[in-house]
């Protein structure tokens, strides 16, 4: 009989360490179970924050993307405003060009013809005091020839020497004075 209880000893301890290790292992699938549901879970909430941070980020770069449009399509009206502006300032400058140009030359047109009228009236000028250079120059001709036979010598066209030292006598002057304005034409 010892040897029965011995077995049915080792039978109960067999069938407690069975029941320990059941509990155990019921324990260890429970745990198993929570570690799969928690391991579900934080595959989840990963999945989640993954598709959360993926969508942030997918909106970023749409918000990027449409703040770089937007900058692009400011800049370039800026650049056409400006263009614009340039444009403008240069067609005026180039009308106010040739709003100059066109005041200078009628300036220079006006110089030209009061200079043209003050040289036509010197010229007239000129001619009436020669006209009557020589009306004079007759009539003191005329005065000495009719008293005297031979001519005086302030007519000739040798020096005097009475006059040494002065000007020619005025008949000379006055031919010096009509080959000098002839040079002038």
């Amino acid at each position: 009989m010892c040897e029965t209880e011995n077995l049915r000893k080792e039978v109960e301890n067999a069938r407690l360490l069975l029941a320990a290790e059941e509990q155990k292992l019921g324990r260890a699938e429970i745990t198993q179970e929570k570690l799969r549901e928690g391991y579900a879970i934080v595959s989840q909430l990963g999945e989640t924050e993954e598709e959360f941070i993926s969508n942030k980020l997918i909106t970023l770069l749409q918000n990027c993307k449409a703040e770089k449009e937007r900058l692009a399509l400011q800049i370039e009206q800026e650049e056409e405003y400006l263009t614009n502006t340039l444009q403008k300032k240069l067609d005026q400058l180039k009308r106010e060009k040739v709003d100059i140009e066109n005041q200078m030359e009628q300036e220079q047109e006006y110089i030209v013809n009061r200079l043209q009228i003050q040289l036509d009236e010197t010229r007239k000028e000129k001619d009436a005091l020669e006209r009557k250079i020589e009306e004079l120059s007759k009539q003191a001709s005329e005065r000495s020839l009719p008293t005297s036979p031979a001519l005086p010598r302030s007519n000739s066209l040798e020096p005097d020497p009475t006059q040494a030292g002065r000007p020619f006598g005025r008949a000379e002057s006055v031919k010096s004075d009509r080959q000098f304005s002839g040079d002038a034409h």
